[in-house]
């Protein structure tokens, strides 16, 4: 019988030392919670933003995936509901940009549109520069070839010259010039195929009237002393048909100007020599060339 309660006693310490061990590691569990992290909401935080900015930010999404109408969409409102809004300068001008990435005559059209109504309206903007720098090259995209319609060569070279001369402190300078001269070598090229066109079917009249505003307007051309050549032959040939000493000389001079500008503007040019030998021929001295092609 003293065994039998000595087990007994053993068994329910044994019982009592498990339930203490359980309580502890309960005890431990319920001190220490699992903390689980949540992440913020994006949509929280959309809607704390300011209206106008989610309008913008959703713009220029839209745009720089090519949904040109959205983004549109999305400017228009702002600029419609928020006239006082930080984005209103910008949302204009992405408008703008917007007609011009998306393409097409009707597109650009309205993109010069808009780009122009941004200048009048935000002048004094650094973007002011930019928006008159992309007036033109929205005409520099629409130009024809040489031979064909030139008047949005004529408008771009209007545009780059306009940038040029109000904002000459821009970092778009370099570009403006170098577009400049691409457009003007277009125009250039036009004139001098239809004056070239003249020249060989001995209409000399209209051909030199073509010359003598290429060879003046733009002298960077690329073949300015072909033209140059041709309208001194063109002034020799008015020479010989003259009946007077005065027009003769009249003529003489103007041929001698055109070897003479051959010379000296463009001494490593195939028709360097060729007009060395006109000026010795007419009896006149040939200038040291004074610069380079």
């Amino acid at each position: 019988m003293i065994y039998t309660l000595v087990r007994h006693r053993r068994g329910m310490a044994g019982l009592a030392g498990a339930f203490l061990a359980t309580s502890l590691c309960v005890g431990a569990s319920a001190q220490k919670p699992k903390v689980t992290k949540v992440k913020p909401d994006k949509t929280e935080e959309s809607a704390s933003a300011e209206p106008d900015k989610v309008l913008y930010d959703r713009a220029m999404l839209d745009l720089k995936k090519g949904h040109y109408t959205e983004g549109r969409l999305s400017l228009q409102t702002l600029i419609n509901t928020y006239p006082d809004s930080e984005y209103l300068a910008k949302a204009k001008l992405g408008v703008a940009d917007s007609y011009f990435r998306e393409g097409g005559t009707s597109n650009m059209t309205i993109a010069v549109q808009e780009y122009k109504d941004f200048i009048t309206f935000f002048p004094f903007l650094d973007e002011a520069a930019y928006a008159q720098m992309q007036v033109g090259m929205t005409h520099y995209r629409m130009m024809e070839k040489a031979d064909r319609d030139k008047s949005d060569a004529e408008a771009a070279e209007d545009e780059f010259q306009t940038f040029l001369l109000k904002y000459p402190q821009s970092p778009l300078v370099p570009k403006a010039e170098q577009r400049l001269r691409d457009v003007q070598e277009i125009i250039a090229d036009g004139q001098y195929r239809i004056a070239r066109f003249y020249y060989l079917k001995t209409d000399y009249r209209a051909s030199a009237a073509r010359l003598v505003e290429l060879t003046e307007r733009y002298p960077l051309y690329s073949q300015s002393d072909e033209a140059l050549w041709m309208l001194g032959d063109v002034y020799e040939v008015a020479k010989k048909f003259s009946k007077n000493e005065d027009d003769k000389n009249h003529w003489a001079d103007l041929a001698a100007k055109c070897y003479d500008r051959i010379v000296t503007d463009y001494p490593l040019s195939n028709m360097a020599p060729s007009a060395k030998s006109r000026l010795t021929a007419m009896g006149m001295p040939f200038p040291a060339p004074i610069r380079t092609q």
